[in-house]
């Protein structure tokens, strides 16, 4: 074939490939989420007993509540139970500080990882991991330039992760992880164009908190499954009803008018708690749900303890 010519079909070649790449990457997320669907419908509901309470406090997030508390583009936060003490997610570390901001939150805040039952990573992105550094690694850090022992801690994941010294635990189902506390396990979410063409979906898991005479209360890193989807699934295998939600929904400049879909799902549940992350959700997002739900709208801001019982 002539250069000319080649130059000529070139484009078309590329077109084709291209095409195919969508329609295999296309195929597989069907598959996969049709697989996700065909787990809810056969959802076998698990007891995980309850709390008499929960505190949630943000570790690192988009804002903060007090001078000398970091605050950014990330999550972490202690989750306190009647019987445990779970520490989701590392936050972020975009400077790679030998100190991180997370180690700075705790220091401030009187928080330790002796004081910490279990590790929870929501989902595998470096603002939830400890920065780009450790993401890069396929792994975590709570410190800054280091992987402190934790010993034997149970670690959940939602997809394979390593941490030196210890084996953590993929959860690729709803698992029981304390007294009243369950992981939904992974749940699948679609990445954006073009990303999608690489990756074309993730996975995250949240916490399901059982509080006594209440009923469910939800905590994520980011959501980006969905609040239908999580909202779906806990119901589903926990059989109680949802009736808070604490953390990212990813929401980025959604308006009300864009909200107004989960803004019914939540009117529904009758919520005691919602508490959205202003990491990935904008002020637009944040007022039209504080506006919808004035008396259970609590703001997320580091180093403020957001309570239910």
């Amino acid at each position: 074939m002539t250069r000319a010519r080649w130059l000529a079909v070139a484009p078309l070649v590329g077109l084709v490939l291209f095409t195919a790449v969508v329609l295999v990457r296309l195929g597989l997320t069907r598959v996969h989420v049709q697989a996700d669907l065909n787990r809810l419908a056969s959802a076998v509901p698990l007891d995980i007993g309850s709390t008499s309470y929960l505190q949630v406090t943000p570790l690192y997030e988009g804002v903060a509540a007090g001078e000398g508390l970091a605050a950014g583009l990330g999550v972490s936060y202690l989750i306190r139970t009647d019987g445990a003490t779970i520490l989701l997610d590392m936050g972020n570390n975009p400077g790679r500080s030998p100190v991180s901001p997370l180690q700075e939150n705790m220091e401030q805040l009187g928080v330790t990882l002796d004081d910490v039952d279990i590790v929870v990573i929501s989902h595998t992105h470096a603002d939830h991991l400890g920065g780009e550094y450790w993401a890069d690694a396929g792994t975590f850090s709570p410190a800054g330039d280091r992987q402190p022992a934790l010993g034997e801690r149970p670690i959940y994941v939602p997809e394979p992760v390593a941490y030196p010294g210890s084996a953590p635990i993929l959860a690729d189902r709803p698992i029981a992880i304390a007294p009243g506390i369950a992981t939904t396990g992974g749940l699948p979410y679609l990445y954006p164009f073009p990303a999608w063409l690489a990756i074309p979906e993730g996975r995250e898991q949240a916490l399901v908190i059982h509080v006594a005479g209440r009923g469910l209360v939800l905590v994520t890193g980011c959501g980006h499954m969905g609040l239908e989807s999580l909202v779906a699934h806990a119901q589903a295998f926990f059989n109680e009803p949802v009736v808070g939600v604490i953390g990212g929904l990813h929401e980025g400049s959604a308006t009300e008018q864009d909200l107004a879909p989960q803004i019914e799902l939540l009117s529904q549940l009758d919520p005691v708690i919602v508490a959205l992350s202003p990491h990935d959700s904008g002020p637009a997002a944040l007022a039209a749900l504080q506006e919808a739900f004035p008396s259970a709208y609590k703001p997320i801001r580091v180093g403020e303890p957001l309570e239910v019982q």
